[in-house]
């Protein structure tokens, strides 16, 4: 049965609403965990950068505080401890005439040194220092600043003593951020760059995903029209046959005797049949929902014996298979009883369904064979005939609702197309299964597994 063109567009607009749900939650997910991983690159490189800078900034107060002598002056000791040093008002020294420099990172353009007396007066310079940065002192602080070109320095300060214990001045460090300032960008644009990419794979992803998902739903949803226009169809037919009964005889003037007996039966007939329908659709619907439990608490559980139930069985339909001249025999291939956990009534109706079909589809001087047997840790209950068989195209369908083989011969012996749908969702109510093989006018064999007490 095919969807109308609104529902299909109901689950068309729901599959996307779903999917657009989907994938805006995880782009929000994906958004903050990339804005928290770039924040967290952000803190690691900055405490990995400010170490850096507290120890190069440390190490050189330390060999400063070793050969400073007099407070604001630098000693010839430091001009040979730091030859590129450049003293305000004085012309830097010559490149020729610096070697074996005793701190490298001076040079080699991260880090940058200015030394202040202790009016904040400037001294002295590294010869690298970069135009336009700030040559104001900052005193005892930790602060980031800019050149002319826009690249960022973090710059830090010391308070110089000489090797005496008195104050000199200030030694101030920067250090270049281009680099870590770099690092952040390509970062930014990858985390820029995959984001986009991230949501058109989540957005595919969940489009699929939704649609798996609707699959069932879908098919719930089309097996719940089908069922419902089948029974509306099966209980129109008998209450169309009561209705067509009355209003003919309440058409004629004179109502014969005979004539009242065979309305009343016809309407007997017809009201007993929609009964049967509408007790069959009512324990369709409690299986459904016992299956829908995530426990069958609800079902009244007992321990059933199958030896006795198949014996009750056979006693039952015994009038049934000798009007319809079939043999039904049983075959008990176990020495003790089988004992299983279930509903006495449903396990009941379960076999009865399946010999009842049996008898309905195999010809007058047929035979019906209920067979049990255990295997490993399940009971096995087989029923045979030699009926006229089901064709395998039919195979698939046999357990649908209201589903007929041979919707002629169902009709006439007031099948409702139930039975074997009954059936399946008794045996999977009780943890079993359930499988049919046959062969055209050889008849059919159905085989039920049922775990044994306390197998379940």
């Amino acid at each position: 049965m095919l969807f109308k063109t609104d529902d299909s567009k109901l689950f068309q607009q729901t599959k996307l609403r779903l999917a657009s749900w989907y994938i805006g939650g995880i782009s929000l997910i994906l958004a903050i965990i990339g804005f928290g991983v770039y924040e967290a690159i952000i803190h690691a490189h900055r405490i990995t950068v400010e170490k850096e800078l507290k120890t190069v900034a440390g190490t050189l107060h330390d060999n400063f505080e070793i050969i400073l002598d007099t407070p604001g002056k630098l000693s010839d000791d430091v001009e040979q401890f730091f030859p590129n040093l450049c003293l305000v008002n004085a012309s830097c020294p010559s490149l020729d005439n610096i070697s074996n420099y005793r701190i490298g990172t001076i040079d080699n353009g991260q880090y940058y040194l200015q030394i202040f007396d202790l009016s904040h007066y400037l001294i002295a310079y590294s010869r690298n220092y970069p135009e336009g940065l700030s040559l104001k002192d900052q005193p005892d602080k930790q602060i980031i600043i800019k050149d002319d070109q826009g690249i960022r320095y973090l710059q830090k300060s010391h308070l110089l003593h000489t090797n005496t214990g008195e104050n000199w001045g200030y030694l101030q460090v920067s250090r270049s951020l281009e680099d870590f300032d770099n690092y952040l960008k390509m970062v930014a644009l990858i985390l820029l760059l995959g984001f986009p990419l991230a949501i058109i794979l989540i957005g595919i992803s969940a489009w699929i995903l939704t649609g798996m998902a609707m699959k069932p739903i879908a098919k719930s949803y089309q097996q719940i029209q089908q069922f419902t226009a089948d029974a509306a169809h099966e209980l129109r037919t008998p209450l169309a046959a009561i209705l067509a009964t009355i209003e003919s005889t309440l058409m004629m003037s004179h109502l014969p005797k005979q004539e009242s007996i065979d309305t009343l039966e016809t309407v007997s007939r017809q009201t007993k049949r929609l009964s049967s329908l509408v007790s069959d659709l009512l324990m369709l619907s409690r299986l459904d929902w016992q299956l829908n439990l995530t426990t069958n608490h609800s079902l009244k559980q007992e321990t059933i014996c199958l030896n006795d139930l198949i014996e009750d069985l056979l006693e039952e339909i015994a009038y049934l298979a000798v009007a319809s001249k079939i043999t039904v025999t049983s075959q008990i291939n176990v020495k003790s009883s089988l004992k299983i956990k279930g509903n006495t009534e449903q396990i009941y109706r379960l076999l009865f369904n399946l010999v009842i079909n049996a008898i309905q589809y195999t010809p007058i001087g047929g035979q019906v064979k209920i067979i049990l047997e255990q295997h490993n840790k399940c009971a096995v209950i087989q029923v045979q005939d030699t009926g006229i068989g089901i064709d395998n195209k039919e195979l698939p369908h046999i357990f649908e609702r209201f589903y007929r083989i041979d919707k002629a011969r169902s009709r006439e012996k007031g099948g409702s197309g139930l039975g074997l749908s009954i059936a399946k969702a008794i045996v999977t109510a009780h943890h079993g299964t359930i499988q049919v093989k046959s062969t055209v006018n050889r008849g059919s064999l159905f085989t039920i597994q049922l775990p044994l007490l306390g197998q379940f």
